[in-house]
Parts: structure tokens; C-alpha cells; sequence
């Protein structure tokens, strides 16, 4: 007989919920939906905002309402923690076999996060490396969000299978197909790999896959929220009306979209603005992958709520020039309805939940005592341990003193060398213990505000990208032979050393009504007249024909100056426009066109691009009172702006 399991997804904004069937013939997906978190409660009267409720306790209550509504309560479930509870790590070890891995992943995940491996649950699982030895993808969170999970369902008669992470489950039901390796990643020994990119509410993460599974996962603090924090300041809105129209209204421009009006325009430039973070730490993460993993990254897959906003797919093809696809579920006896598969990436993580509900879960949050006590030779061999470690323990006791001296040598050694540092630069002397009150006032700051968001290499990056051909794809003309001399005879005249007696090769000749090629008086071979270069149209961008050199770029806090030459003078037009389109760059000055074969000019412009103010990320700070209803801009903030 067929029994019903319960995968919830535990997101900050949604709860997302699958319900699959598992009997003899499979797991058959039956149901999902998603019910809104809402806004969390005020804290009562006369007691302080110490004193609001856990936002986890209120996920918790929005959960149960939910399956208690629809009748699912006592069924057997399966839990993905919030991502913002959740971290990773990526474990290397100098032997490959499974068991030794997990005996001795709970001694090697001590210390490897921020609070102590007694107060986390955590998991792994083992991933291929190419290295040598063996990976283990670590998963912990804190113990006391997995206990009240258990003592809140241990009330209502609920059976908690498993408790596992968002980006771990989508990935148990992902699979891939991963393109050949070039020769050039053969040669530097990458391997090709698939990015999922799940774009949540509060935060996005990013599961490398391979063709056995996830690789590596990492996370971040951006979101579906600062989309939603960009258009209720720009338009003046509240958080709940501008959250309504991301989803109606909002969009990310691409070339894909035209006739768009201007209030348009603005618009997608807002949003546009708002997910260039998202867009910075996708690059990061492919270097990341590219530096250690030595993974490059050959398609993208979207899922998640974000996922769904109109554009996001072409506009990030267009920015990164990876292939993005869809989310399809793929798993061992996973069955889906043609009905139900149509977009099913908001779902991946709570149908991958309730697939491991029903069948096993790639990993499963324990209590840290369960994980140690995996390595039960330990135990069994203790006796023999404890002799060895008696003998051990007394040449040890020796090598530990003269360690210890070692490294107080080496932190005299440092200290000094810090003093002599700090005293060529600055004057003075500075101690480490100055050093060490500097950094400790700094803990807890902001630092971010200090960070541009973009540096002037990304600048010039957009700038390049900018006067690259457009039809750079197209093969170029073939080089013509050289054309022999001919004779007052009409008989070819044999070349002589140096090249005389022939044109320069890719020079075409001067053919005659004949045929014939033309000969001057000195007996040489005429070039042809050089064909004129068509009108191109305002809007191609740089082409190959227009043979665009940037010999000078010179990128400031404010300004940018350019200089250049190229085959045409309406190429400077053509790259004004490219440049217009950055959005960052403005007020483009385009200079007199010099010389006559070769033209040269020289542009100056307005650049936004190389730093810019950080904004509030707090959604509590940056709602306003007032509604709008209208995607138009609010002209008391253009005039802030002028």
C-alpha cells in the first residue's frame, strides 16, 4: 500500500510543501503549494523589542496552520532548515574510502565553524575528488532549531524522518549532463560542472553539480528582498505593495525586449541595479570553483522564486554567456505528472525533502555526539589505545615544549618585523597590541560600505565588452595569393627575393575588362581601388570591418577618457551607444575624428561605475508609509538626485 510522505522547505518568505506517494512502483509527486510567512508579529504592549517573537517560531506556527489545514499533520516528513541557519564545508582528507571518511569527519569538523561542534547538528556526504584522497561536503546548523523542530512535532503525533538543507535536497533530484572538456580545461586539468542557482528571499545559493551529484555549495546573503527594498524607494511604495509588484510588473532588460518607454526603461534599470549584486557573486562563485576545485562552469539552471521574474533568464545569458535552463526534477523511480512538471524550481528543495522522506537523503542533519560516536573501532579498540597512547603521550609531552618555544620564537620574530614595518611607513613604531585594540574596536562594524561595489578592472571590463565586435563570431575573408608580374608579353614574370615582381599578400589586384590583371609602367601588378565601407546602422555596435584599437583608457573616480582609432568615423557613434547603454556611464562626449586613411578620436564621459554608496539591506528601514501604485519614479528623489 502506498504511503504518503511530507517534504517542507523552511524559506524565509514561502514554505514551500511536496507531498509525494511512495509504494512498489515509485515515488509518484501528488501535490505541492506554498503558503506566505508573512509579516512577523509586533511584540505585546509594554515589553521590549528583545522580547518579539523568534522568527523561527513564527515559520513554525505559518507550518502548521498549513498542514493542518489541508489534513497532512501526523504524516511522515522531512525538513529543510532556513538557509540562513545553515553552513557549509568543503573537508579534504589523504584517503578516499566512505567509512574512514565518516569515523573521522566528526575530529576533523572541530573548529571548522563559528560555534562549537557541540552545539551543531551536521552531515556529509562524500564527493569526488580529483586530487587524490577524499571530499566530504559538511552540512551543520544549530542543534536547538533542530530540537524545538522535534518537540514542536513530537506533540502533534509527527514523525520527523529527516532534517536535511535546501541546497543539498534539490540537488538529490538533480541531475546533469555535462558537455565534453575543451582541450584547453583538459590542459589545465578542469573538469566541466553545472550551477544550480537557487534565488531565494533572503538569500541565493549555489550548488555545483556533477554527473554523481553536487560537488560544492555556497551561500550568500542576497535575495529576492533587495529587489523588493530597490522598488519601494524608488517608487515610493510600501514593502507589501512593492513585494506585489515585483511580481507583476517588475522585470531585468535584455536586447530580447523592445519598444519599451522610458518610466519602462527606468524601471528595468532599477531592478537591473538591485540584482547586479546577485550577479557579482555569480562570477565569484565560477572563479571560485575555476581556483579551487579546478570546476568550470558550462550551464546554468535557475530555480527557485526569483527564478520566476520576467527576463532573468536572458539577462543573465546575456551577462555571462552561459547557457540557462530550467529546473526538471530527475531521480531513481521519481514519477511526475506532464501536468505538474511545468515549473516545478520553486519546488525542487521540498520535493527533493520528501523524495529522501521516502526513499534515503543524500545527507541528514545529527546531533554532533551521534556523528563522533560513528567511529565505534574507537571504542572497541580503546584498551589498545590507551597503552599506545601512554608511550605516545610521553615522547609527545617533549615535543609539545619544544614546539611551544618554537612558536614564541616565531611570534618575537613576527612582532619585531611588524615594528620595523610600521615604522618605515608611518614614522613610528607600531606594537602588535596597538594592532590588536584597532581590530578589536572594528569587530561588528559595517564594513561592506567601505568596499566599492565595482573596482576600476570591472569598469574596463564593461568598457572592453563594449568595443568588442558583435560579429565576432563570423569567419573572417580568406587572405588572397599573392598576384604574379606580367610581362609586356602577357608571360608571368618570375618573383623576385624580397617580394618584388608580387603585390603584398592580401592585396587584391586590379583586373581588367579582360580579365587580365593590370601592370603600371614599372611592370608591377596595379592594386585594386579599396571597396568603400557600407552605411552600418546606429544600433549594430562595433564590427570587425571597423577595426577598433582602445589605445588609451583612463578610468577615474568620475570620468573616463578614451582614446582610439578605427577603420570608420561612424564607429565612434556606434561605441557612444554601447557605452550609453551601461548604465553606469553618461553624458558621453564624442571628439573630432582625425586623420584620413586610420581615424583617431578621443571621448570623455561621465563614470558612475567605479564606486557607489552602499545601500540599507534592512527591509524594516526602508519601508515608507505612504503607497504607490504606479511604476513611475519619485520625482522628490530625482531631484535629490540633480
Amino acid at each position: 500500500m502506498a504511503q504518503k510522505f511530507v517534504g517542507i522547505d523552511l524559506g524565509t518568505h514561502h514554505i514551500k510543501v511536496a507531498v509525494v506517494s511512495a509504494g512498489f512502483r515509485g515515488v509518484q509527486l501528488v501535490d505541492t503549494f506554498a503558503e506566505p510567512v508573512g509579516a512577523l508579529p509586533p511584540p505585546p504592549q509594554g515589553e521590549d523589542a528583545e522580547d518579539a517573537p523568534d522568527p523561527f517560531d513564527h515559520q513554525l506556527r505559518t507550518l502548521f496552520s498549513a498542514l493542518r489545514t489541508r489534513g497532512l499533520l501526523g504524516q511522515t516528513t522531512s525538513i529543510c532548515l532556513p538557509s540562513g541557519d545553515v553552513s557549509y564545508r568543503l573537508l579534504s582528507f589523504p584517503f578516499a574510502d566512505e567509512r574512514r571518511i565518516a569515523q573521522a569527519v566528526g575530529f576533523e569538523a572541530e573548529g571548522q565553524f563559528p560555534r562549537p561542534i557541540e552545539d551543531l547538528v551536521y552531515g556529509h556526504f562524500v564527493v569526488p575528488s580529483a586530487e587524490g584522497g577524499g571530499r566530504a561536503l559538511v552540512a551543520a546548523a544549530p542543534r536547538d532549531r533542530v530540537n524545538k523542530m522535534h518537540a514542536v512535532f513530537g506533540r502533534t503525533s509527527s514523525e520527523i524522518k529527516g532534517v536535511t538543507t535546501s541546497a543539498v535536497a534539490l540537488a538529490a533530484i538533480g541531475k546533469v549532463t555535462l558537455p565534453q572538456a575543451s582541450a584547453k580545461m583538459a590542459e589545465e586539468g578542469r573538469k566541466p560542472c553545472v550551477l544550480y542557482v537557487d534565488l531565494g528571499h533572503k538569500h541565493t545559493q549555489f550548488v555545483a553539480m556533477g554527473p554523481k551529484g553536487p560537488l560544492a555549495i555556497r551561500s550568500t546573503r542576497r535575495g529576492g528582498r533587495q529587489l523588493t527594498a530597490a522598488i519601494a524607494r524608488a517608487f515610493n511604495m510600501t514593502t507589501a505593495d512593492a513585494e506585489a509588484a515585483k511580481h507583476t510588473d517588475a522585470f531585468l532588460p535584455h536586447r530580447g525586449i523592445a519598444g519599451l518607454s522610458e518610466a519602462q526603461m527606468n524601471s528595468g534599470a532599477i531592478v537591473a541595479k538591485a540584482f547586479e549584486p546577485i550577479l557579482r557573486e555569480l562570477e565569484h562563485t565560477r572563479l571560485w570553483l575555476r581556483s579551487t576545485y579546478h570546476l568550470e562552469v558550462s550551464q546554468l539552471v535557475l530555480l527557485g522564486g526569483g527564478s520566476r521574474l520576467s527576463g532573468v533568464r536572458e539577462y543573465v545569458t546575456e551577462h555571462t554567456g552561459l547557457t540557462v535552463t530550467a529546473f526538471s526534477p530527475k531521480a531513481v523511480g521519481l514519477r511526475i505528472e506532464p501536468t505538474q512538471a511545468a515549473d516545478l524550481g520553486e519546488f525542487a528543495s521540498a520535493i527533493g525533502a520528501a523524495y529522501g522522506a521516502a526513499r534515503r537523503p543524500l545527507l541528514q542533519l545529527r546531533d554532533a555526539g551521534v556523528g563522533l560516536q560513528e567511529g565505534g573501532w574507537v571504542q572497541e579498540k580503546m584498551a589498545g589505545l590507551v597503552a599506545i597512547g601512554v608511550a605516545v603521550m610521553a615522547f609527545g609531552a617533549l615535543d609539545t615544549i619544544a614546539r611551544v618555544k618554537a612558536a614564541d620564537a616565531q611570534l618575537a620574530a613576527y612582532e619585531a618585523e611588524l615594528e620595523t614595518a610600521t615604522e618605515a611607513a608611518f614614522g613610528s613604531p607600531v606594537s602588535a597590541n596597538e594592532v590588536r585594540t584597532i581590530l578589536d574596536g572594528a569587530e561588528g562594524a559595517d564594513l561592506t560600505s567601505l568596499v566599492p561595489e565595482r573596482g576600476a578592472l570591472e569598469t574596463l571590463a564593461l568598457i572592453v565588452s563594449a568595443a568588442t565586435p558583435t560579429d565576432i563570431a563570423d569567419k573572417p575573408a580568406p587572405v588572397p595569393a599573392a598576384a604574379p608580374m606580367v610581362g609586356p608579353d602577357g608571360q608571368p614574370v618570375p618573383a623576385l627575393p624580397g617580394g618584388v615582381g608580387a603585390l603584398d599578400p592580401g592585396v587584391v589586384p586590379a583586373v581588367g575588362p579582360d580579365g587580365q590583371p593590370l601592370v603600371g609602367p614599372d611592370g608591377l601588378p596595379l592594386p585594386a581601388e579599396p571597396k568603400p565601407i557600407g552605411p552600418i546602422p546606429g544600433d549594430a555596435g562595433i564590427l570587425l570591418v571597423d577595426d577598433l584599437v582602445l589605445s588609451m583608457v583612463d578610468i577615474r573616480e568620475l570620468k573616463v577618457d578614451i582614446k582610439a582609432g578605427a577603420n570608420t568615423s561612424s564607429a565612434q557613434d556606434r561605441l557612444a551607444t554601447k557605452l550609453a547603454e551601461l548604465g553606469c556611464i553618461s553624458n558621453v562626449s564624442k571628439g573630432k575624428v582625425k586623420g584620413e586613411a586610420r581615424k583617431t578620436f578621443q571621448m570623455e564621459m561621465d563614470n558612475k561605475c567605479y564606486f557607489k554608496k552602499a545601500e540599507p539591506e534592512d527591509e524594516e528601514d526602508e519601508e515608507s508609509p505612504d503607497a504607490g501604485g504606479d511604476l513611475e519614479p519619485d520625482p522628490r528623489e530625482e531631484e535629490e538626485e540633480e
